[in-house]
Order: C-alpha cells, then structure tokens, then sequence
C-alpha cells in the first residue's frame, strides 16, 4: 500500500508542472504578439469607429445610402398603384341638368348614363366636382342625388371633393385654386369660365352641351360667340356634348 501511494507522488507533480508551463507559454505568447503588432490593433479599431470626417467614408455611405433609398422606391412602387391625375368637373351643364326655374325647389337629376361614367372616371381621376348653388335647398338637393347614386359610399367621388359656391366667380377661384390635370366646363355660356381657367390647369374640355345630349345644331351653334381670343386656347377641346369628347374616348378606352 505504502510503495503505491509513494509512486503516485511524481505523476501528480508533472501534470502540476506540464498545466503551469503551458499556461506560461500562452501567456508569453500573447504579450509577444501584441508588443508586435500594436498598429494592427489600432488599425481595426479605428476601422469599426469610423467616423464622417474621413472623404471617402462620406462618399461610401452616401452611396449606399442612396442605393437603399432607392431600392426603397423601387418596392414602394411596386406595391403601390400610380398616384392617379386629378379632374375638376363643373356639375351644372355637363353632369346635371335643372327644368326647375326656381332656385327654392330644385330639381336636378343626372344626365343619362351620367354615373357609369363618372365610375369608370374614378379609375382614372380623382375627382372634384364644382358647382355654385342659389340656395340651401338646392345645395342639400345636389348631395341627396349624389347620395341616392352611392358615389359616396362606392368611393367613386370622396364626399371632401364636393365644392359649393354662391356665384361664378367662387367658382372660377376654387377651379384656379385646385388645378387639376383637366377641367371639364359646361354650357353655351361657359367661353369666359374657360378663359378664366385655362392657364391654372393641364388641360380644359368644354362640352357646349352636357352628358349625352344631341349634338349641337346651327342655331345653338351660333349662340357660342366667339368673346375672347381663342388663338390661344392650345390647351382646350370644344366639343358638341361630353359623350363626343376625347375624355370619354379615354375612359371608354379602358
């Protein structure tokens, strides 16, 4: 037992020995490397602090910077339909008509095929509608036929986008103040509105008679006098009725 323990002893001792010199070595071993190579570690410790004040490291993150921005765009708009033009529509003489000669008992009503056409319009515009009114009653009259058509509630027209006004003049501000890629204009009467218009929008249509309404015949025709310089109107359409014009050719080109 005794000569067992004895011989033990030595074994233990050079493990002890081997474990403390190993440690010794990797201790030597990074004092060595880092008395080296000190600029090394310098080096890679500015390189993860860079900061902006160095030229190129402004123009690397600009450019990345810049990539990111538009890969961005790019998947926005892949997302995201075109942001779609803007119309502004004077109602009376294009959308409605009114036998009523009394401003206190209104009776407006769409001209025919009126709506379907303003529902194929909201895919392509989004639309204003513009119109002067005498009355209250007329105003509220005007909302309940829009209503009763569900182009509100179909979100073909935004119930915000419905503009009353108490004269021509309104009228013509609030045409100005939106200027919307097309202006639609009605009535035999409407030349100076055009005229008034046409420099604050893209593009204006004047339909001498509303909706789908025969098309203008000789003794109408002359009534549209010419008041103003028309030289100039290189950015209006003159047409018969609404269902003649190039807008309705776009819509129904769907």
């Amino acid at each position: 037992m005794s000569s067992k323990a004895v011989s033990q002893k030595p074994t233990s001792s050079i493990i002890t020995y081997a474990v403390l010199a190993a440690a010794a070595v990797g201790f030597l071993a990074v004092f060595v490397y880092r008395r080296i190579y000190p600029q090394s570690r310098r080096g890679t410790r500015d390189e993860d602090n860079e900061t902006p004040s160095h030229p190129e490291t402004r123009r690397v993150t600009r450019t990345e910077r810049d990539q990111r921005n538009l890969a961005s765009r790019l998947f926005r708009n892949t997302l995201l339909p075109p942001k779609k033009k803007t119309i502004s529509i004077s109602m009376k003489n294009t959308l409605l008509w009114n036998p009523s000669t009394d401003p206190d008992s209104p009776n407006h009503a769409f001209y025919e095929s009126i709506v379907p056409f303003l529902h194929q319009l909201s895919k392509i515009y989004v639309i204003h509608l513009v119109c002067p009114v005498s009355s209250t009653q007329e105003k509220e009259q005007i909302l309940g036929l829009l209503r009763s058509a569900k182009l509100f509630s179909s979100k073909v027209i935004d119930e915000r986008r419905v503009l009353f006004c108490e004269s021509d003049e309104g009228k013509i501000h609030i045409i100005r103040h939106l200027e919307a890629s097309v202006h639609v204009e009605g009535g035999v009467n409407g030349e100076e509105a055009v005229e008034m218009v046409r420099g604050f929008v893209g593009s204006v249509l004047w339909a001498i008679r509303g909706g789908n309404s025969e098309p203008v015949n000789r003794s109408e025709a002359n009534e549209v006098k010419a008041n103003v310089d028309r030289s100039q109107w290189s950015n209006v359409e003159i047409s018969g009725n609404l269902w003649t014009s190039n807008l309705t050719f776009e819509v129904r080109g769907r």
